[in-house]
């Protein structure tokens, strides 16, 4: 364990959230032993968490497993300076149908759906075209790897054309923090694997899918081609080069926070010239289909105008580590929900009763309960992937169910911002003037 003193984790949260870090998590984390750029993500959380008013007493076993694994193995750094193509099914069931719901100016055409950054597998994008199927769907992505192996747990990972490793992702299952928390082994592991399948392969140059198996492993070539439908292609391109394409809707979730500020803004006016007017650009994160906030960008008069910022119930809670992650400096949305946060924090006839009811449930539904001091204890086994999403996926469902996403719009309110509860259920805001920065 990492003595506690001046350089240790516990010493640096005090720093920000105040004193009395809980014992029982000292030395869960070693900051030496972490990148540099997972530290300096740390300090940023720490740093929003302040802003937010996020007390030091709700730091938890699932946020240490967060901050000490799973960022770090999510990070361009991890990956050769790559943006991992984290997806999973129904991350963005919810935004499609915030799209499916809206009044769009009449068009002579089809509609038309570009999802910028979509991943691989591409499996948010397939979602959105069955969710959509009178439009046409785009799935635009840097590159798509021409080989995915999944191994007998669900876990994947990506080759490229001369079968080189290029990522893994673990799936909502058994043993996936056991990936992240060895990514040589993992590598290697993979490796092996492909090795071993990729002579079953009848011809390498096949444009069509193949698939070959071996003791419950599986090798997919062009893997890719089994996802597109009469209504949904794919254009490998970055978007800067990004060819025209007249969209009516565009989302672009999980790729904006891996750049700066200016880089945003030029990345933000190209996928605007792509919208016609009157289009919608849905741009933000989310992580595995919660903890959600974006920006609603409409096209009008050839200006890009944030007419909306949002986010889900979800990140109010004391296990959400996604309101604080942020992977550069001066990023409006982190710094913008920070600020909703503290306002919604600091109106005790919301917060005692939300937090009350948040803490029954989180001990109703087995994640942990509230000791006698004010800290949190959770099980000695912690839950796995899959159960933890599911559960929590209830649990907000109950929480939404008590009126607390309209209390929060209600709090809102009365602290001066236009707030309501927006077509994905989502609690949403008119953006103070000069947040976000777009090119006109």
């Amino acid at each position: 364990m990492e003595p506690f003193n001046k350089t240790s984790f516990e010493a640096l949260a005090e720093k920000f959230l105040g004193s009395g870090f809980p014992r029982h998590l000292a030395g869960a984390l070693s900051m030496p032993k972490l990148p540099p750029d997972a530290r300096d993500v740390i300090r940023r959380v720490l740093r929003l968490m302040k802003r937010s008013g996020y007390p030091l007493a709700d730091f938890n076993p699932v946020l240490i497993r967060w901050l000490a694994s799973t960022i770090p193995g999510i990070l361009p750094s991890a990956w050769g300076g790559n943006i991992p193509p984290i997806t999973v099914p129904g991350r963005h069931r919810k935004l499609d149908g915030y799209i499916a719901g809206q009044d769009f100016p009449a068009s002579s055409g089809q509609r038309t759906f570009v999802d910028i950054g979509c991943g691989f597998p591409p499996v948010t994008t397939a979602d959105t075209a069955y969710r959509l199927p009178e439009w046409q769907i785009y799935g635009v992505d840097r590159s798509f790897a021409d080989y995915v192996l999944y191994d007998t747990n669900g876990h994947y990972a990506c080759f490229n054309g001369k079968g080189e490793f290029l990522y893994f992702q673990p799936s909502t299952g058994a043993g996936g923090k056991a990936l992240y928390s060895a990514p040589g082994r993992t590598k290697e592991r993979f490796r092996q694997l492909f090795a071993a399948l990729f002579p079953l392969l009848r011809n390498a140059d096949l444009l069509s899918s193949e698939t070959v198996e071996r003791d419950g492993n599986r090798l997919i070539h062009n893997h890719i081609t089994d996802f597109g439908t009469a209504n949904l292609k794919f254009i490998e391109s970055d978007i800067m080069d990004l060819e025209p394409i007249p969209a009516t809707a565009v989302r672009c979730m999980n790729v904006l926070m891996y750049f700066t500020r200016d880089i945003q803004n030029e990345m933000l006016g190209r996928i605007g010239q792509h919208l016609e007017n009157g289009g919608l650009l849905i741009a933000g994160t989310n992580s595995f289909g919660i903890q959600a906030r974006y920006a609603v960008y409409k096209k009008d008069d050839d200006n890009l105008v944030p007419g909306e910022f949002a986010f889900s119930l979800d990140n109010l809670g004391h296990l959400a580590i996604m309101p604080w992650f942020t992977i550069h400096d001066n990023d409006p949305e982190t710094a913008l929900l920070a600020e909703l946060s503290r306002t919604i924090r600091s109106f005790p006839p919301f917060w005692a009763p939300f937090s009350r009811h948040l803490d029954q449930l989180l001990e109703y539904h087995g994640f942990c309960r509230r000791g006698a001091d004010g800290f949190l204890y959770f099980p000695e086994e912690m839950m796995l992937p899959d159960v933890f999403l599911e559960k929590n996926a209830l649990l907000w469902r109950e929480m939404q169910e008590k009126g607390y996403g309209e209390g929060a719009v209600d709090t809102l309110g009365k602290a001066g911002y236009y707030a309501w509860i927006n077509p994905a259920g989502d609690i949403a805001i008119r953006p103070p003037d000069g947040t976000f920065v777009w090119p006109g």
